[in-house]
């Protein structure tokens, strides 16, 4: 997976921050523009409202029509002016061109100028820009107007340098609060980062998605189902072997309430009481299943709950498998079963008053069994292994199948690595399998050739049967978990088999033809010193 480049919390900073630069330039953008417009606008109705009101003054009207009345003109701009803000420049000029009134006394008497003028001299009203004596002004000009005849016109302005003034220090202000507002946004995405990986309990995205993929393979791979529900009793989590075991459908089951779904599961009262159940026997569909119920908790807060649960018949045969114990019992079953036939006969023998022929059978039964098992008991000196292959003589017996404990056999007590579970599970699935492959035959002259030699290098087993044989294509896939040729199997005890010697380091040598039987040779290392395990095959 590849790795980030930035951290989670650094990424959400980042992206927060840039966020709000973002949101905050562009309002810095727009307010600007609105603050400049608004300004202009405001600019231009307050001369052009200033200069309504000089073209309306009765003192500018007569003084305009009547040369005598100008003196009057003057005093009254200036007043005006002093009265008014943000307007610096007010002028009264007559149609010559000439100046009455204006904010500097020695330019009264000359004449306006500017150029822009022409369209207020025909009448018209309107605000421009120019550079005028004061310097660069906006300004607003309203014709004055005695009855129909136009005396004279008017100007107010303001000056363009007090415009961008005022513009520049609400800009100023504008950056200050937008600075601030960053500062703040800032601090703010570092603590909401710093929150979020908390929440996520300092886990990198790479790390959720690899937990989400581990729990995902997890989930699929257990045959324990697994439930798991919310603090409102709403199911969250299920996988596949649950719904097996519910039978129940596979849509529309996360969100749904358990007591809908799985009435008996316990868990709303491991939700209220806080409270683990661990292999509890319970019945479902007919199935007895061992449950473990668990709550989920955050800190002290319990948020939820989670439920494991398995077949009990299921795991009781695994266990017997792994341990060895299924192939115990199969041989004491066939031990018993042989000694119910030969009592049978016994009972017949009598019934049948022949009590010679009867001792006869006892006495010959006995010396054959005493042998077999004198025969094991001295070559074998684990009583665990020993009992295992006496069950298997009589189980051989019982197929009527010719089992021989090839004469240099021979096994130590085990105390080392190499304990007795393991071999009861390498030999008693070997030989069952052989079993198998020579009653399948149907030749007359059914063989099973086992061989246990222990030396201070190795432990070698050796099953030789003349069976069917074992076809080319089948051959890669004997010792996989699950694949079987018989029917009704479910491919356990060679897939046991291969994973408790590869357990032990050891080695499966597998020679075969098909209708001429099969050879699997066994290699069990005993310590570092073993080199030549293929030695003596």
């Amino acid at each position: 997976m590849k790795k980030d480049f930035l951290k989670l919390n650094t990424k959400i900073a980042l992206l927060t921050i840039a966020i709000v630069l973002i949101s905050i330039s562009s309002i810095m953008f727009f307010m600007t523009r609105w603050m400049t417009d608004n300004m202009r606008k405001e600019v231009e109705n307050n001369i052009s409202n200033v200069a309504q009101l000089m073209a309306a003054s009765p003192i500018v009207l007569d003084g305009l029509r009547d040369a005598s009345l100008r003196y009057k003109v003057q005093p009254y701009i200036k007043r005006l002016l002093a009265e008014t803000k943000n307007i610096e420049v007010m002028v009264v000029v007559d149609m010559a061109g000439i100046r009455l009134a204006h904010p500097t006394p020695e330019r009264i008497g000359q004449r306006f100028v500017g150029g822009d003028e022409r369209d207020v001299l025909e009448g018209k009203t309107y605000i421009s820009e120019a550079i005028g004596t004061l310097g660069h002004q906006m300004r607003a000009f309203v014709p004055v107007f005695d009855g129909d005849k136009q005396v004279g016109f008017v100007m107010a302005a303001a000056l363009t340098e007090n415009i961008d003034k005022v513009r520049r220090q609400n800009q100023r202000n504008l950056i200050l609060f937008s600075t601030i507002g960053i500062i703040i946004g800032i601090i703010g995405a570092f603590i909401l980062s710093t929150n979020i990986k908390k929440t996520l309990l300092g886990l990198e995205p790479r790390e959720i998605s690899k937990m989400y993929l581990e729990k995902k393979g997890i989930l699929d791979a257990m045959h324990e189902g697994i439930v798991a529900i919310d603090a409102d009793l709403k199911i969250s989590l299920v996988n596949d072997s649950a719904i097996e075991l519910l039978n129940l459908q596979k849509d529309n089951i996360i969100g749904r309430q358990i007591t809908e779904v799985f009435p008996t599961s316990r868990l709303p009262e491991v939700l209220q009481s806080g409270e683990s159940e661990f292999n509890r026997e319970q019945r479902i569909n007919d199935t007895i299943i061992i449950s473990n119920r668990v709550p989920l908790k955050d800190r002290e807060t319990i948020i939820g709950a989670i439920a494991t649960f398995r077949d009990k018949t299921m795991i009781t045969k695994m266990a017997e498998e792994i341990t060895g114990v299924k192939q115990i019992v199969e041989s004491l079953r066939a031990n018993t079963h042989e000694f119910m036939n030969k009592l049978h006969i016994l009972l017949g023998l009598l019934q049948l008053g022949d009590i010679d022929k009867a001792t006869q059978y006892i006495i010959s039964v006995t010396e054959r069994q005493q042998q077999i098992i004198n025969q094991i008991m001295k070559k074998i000196k684990d009583p665990v292994v020993a009992a295992l292959v006496l069950g298997k003589f009589s189980r051989a017996k019982e197929l009527g199948i010719f089992l021989q404990l090839e004469t240099d056999s021979y096994l130590s007590q085990r105390e080392d690595k190499i304990n007795s579970h393991a071999l009861v599970t390498i030999i008693g699935n070997l030989l069952e399998n052989a079993f198998d492959a020579v009653a399948s035959d149907a030749k007359a002259d059914k063989s099973v050739k086992l061989l246990i030699k222990e030396n201070d290098r190795y432990i070698r087993l050796r099953i030789i049967d003349n069976g069917i044989g074992i076809r080319e294509e089948e051959k890669a896939h004997i010792f996989v978990r699950g694949y079987s040729t018989k029917e009704g199997s479910r491919g356990v005890g060679l897939a046991l088999v291969k994973e408790v010697v590869e357990s032990l380091k050891g080695e499966i040598l597998l020679q075969t033809e098909l209708s001429n039987g099969t050879n699997i040779l066994v290699n069990l290392p005993k310590g570092e010193g073993y080199n030549d395990k293929r030695s003596d095959s």
